[in-house]
């Protein structure tokens, strides 16, 4: 339902909330529910299971640059609507294989397809594109569905797995985001047309008058992917933003396992990963309310920072206790981090190769991440304790934040 005098760039956020919850809480979010039934029922260790969060990494290195391109040149709303029923039927294909090839070959190529498709990087070039004023606050908003993928769906895959198994888990929740994503993108818009505007009143004050004397002037063609990739700023960002999601993508997969060898129940230790859905959503919070207010570059360097805290934790304690701080601060942080880094790619280099930016941008993450989870699944398989990684992980964040911070203007360092 359509209300006169909204701007529909909300209704945008709105459906990217669902969107990010569904697509992240049935793969990234709850992915360390499914680490000990899946491993048992194929004899896997756990670097071997961590194998398929691997496989989601390398596909969507594969096919983020071919995605985010095709973002810059067909419609957004198409693209995301074929993405998300290759999403579904990809996952019910893998709730009834007993083939781990065909598991591999559907999570690397279809299903990352929907996850990124479907969901990440689609809806945040539409945001993007519907956002110029408020884009820090319909970043933050949006990303509330992330959060929400943790404290609303990996509980309902918890209980599913409980009492149906994993492979009906697989299917009735896999199945249904895909389809709920592609009934979403049906209802979406590719960008504003001339009746939409995005701020009124004395609001409209934020952006500056049009000078009317004088020529527009002329639009420079977007810079393509290779005069992106030569720029200096492009890899200090991707390499700091790759160090930071790839250290939260480690300790999000090895929080569960860590419970529950401590003696917590499925259901408990689903409880962990609502405990950082919660934390989120209050950063999401406070990104709406104060995230167009301080300097991106800043903010992000400082959310980068935070990770330290969630490593340190488990470092030194795996108590009940220790295991709910940790998810909690884990989950502000990685909350945060996303809408942040989003936006900071939007401001610096601009909206004409946006989906270009976030498709070669993803390529880094992914692999960052594929390492970091198969690196942590080493390193217990080898050692018997997460510790060795913990210690890698401390000084990866700590190098990603001062490698962000040289990034900010020197004006603004000044200032």
């Amino acid at each position: 339902m359509i209300v006169r005098g909204v701007y529909f760039g909300w209704y945008v956020v709105a459906a990217t909330i669902a969107i990010y919850a569904l697509v992240l809480g049935s793969t990234f979010a709850s992915f360390g529910l499914y680490v000990l039934p899946v491993s048992e029922e194929f004899g896997l260790s756990r670097a071997d299971i961590n194998t398929g969060l691997i496989v989601l990494n390398l596909g969507n290195a594969t096919l983020a640059p071919l995605i985010g391109r095709l973002l810059d040149k067909v419609s957004a709303r198409k693209l995301m609507m074929v993405s998300s029923l290759l999403f579904a039927a990809s996952m019910a294909i893998i709730s009834q294989s007993n083939s781990l090839w065909l598991d591999a070959g559907l999570i690397a190529v279809p299903v990352a397809a929907g996850v990124l498709g479907g969901g990440t990087i689609s809806v945040s070039v539409l945001l993007a594109r519907w956002f110029t004023v408020y884009r820090g606050r319909a970043m933050a908003l949006a990303a509330l569905g992330m959060a929400l993928g943790g404290i609303v769906v990996a509980p309902v895959i918890g209980q599913l797995i409980e009492t149906q198994g994993w492979r009906f888990s697989v299917l009735v929740t896999g199945t249904g985001a895909g389809l709920v994503m592609a009934l979403l993108a049906f209802l979406m818009r590719d960008r504003p047309g001339p009746d939409d505007v995005e701020v009124r009143g004395k609001v409209a004050d934020l952006v500056p008058e049009p000078v009317e004397k004088a020529p527009p002037p002329p639009l420079e063609p977007a810079p393509g992917a290779l005069t992106i990739l030569r720029m200096p700023l492009f890899w200090l960002l991707a390499i700091a933003i790759g160090f930071g999601s790839s250290v939260g993508q480690g300790l999000t997969v090895s929080l569960v396992p860590i419970a529950l060898d401590a003696g917590l129940t499925t259901m408990q230790g689903a409880g962990l990963i609502s405990a950082s859905g919660i934390a989120g959503l209050v950063a999401m919070l406070a990104l709406a309310a104060w995230g167009d207010r301080i300097d991106r570059t800043l903010l992000l360097s400082v959310v980068l920072t935070s990770c330290l805290v969630p490593c340190a934790l488990l470092l030194v304690a795996k108590s009940y206790i220790a295991l709910l701080l940790t998810a909690l601060v884990l989950g502000f942080a990685l909350a945060a981090l996303a809408p942040i880094y989003i936006a900071l790619m939007a401001d610096r280099f601009g909206l004409a190769a946006f989906g270009t930016v976030r498709g070669l941008l993803v390529p880094v993450m992914s692999l960052m991440g594929a390492v970091s989870v198969r690196y942590i699944g080493e390193v217990f398989d080898r050692t018997g304790s997460y510790d060795f990684g913990l210690w890698a992980y401390l000084v990866l964040i700590a190098l990603s934040a001062g490698m962000v911070l040289s990034t900010r203007p020197r004006k603004e360092m000044a200032d």
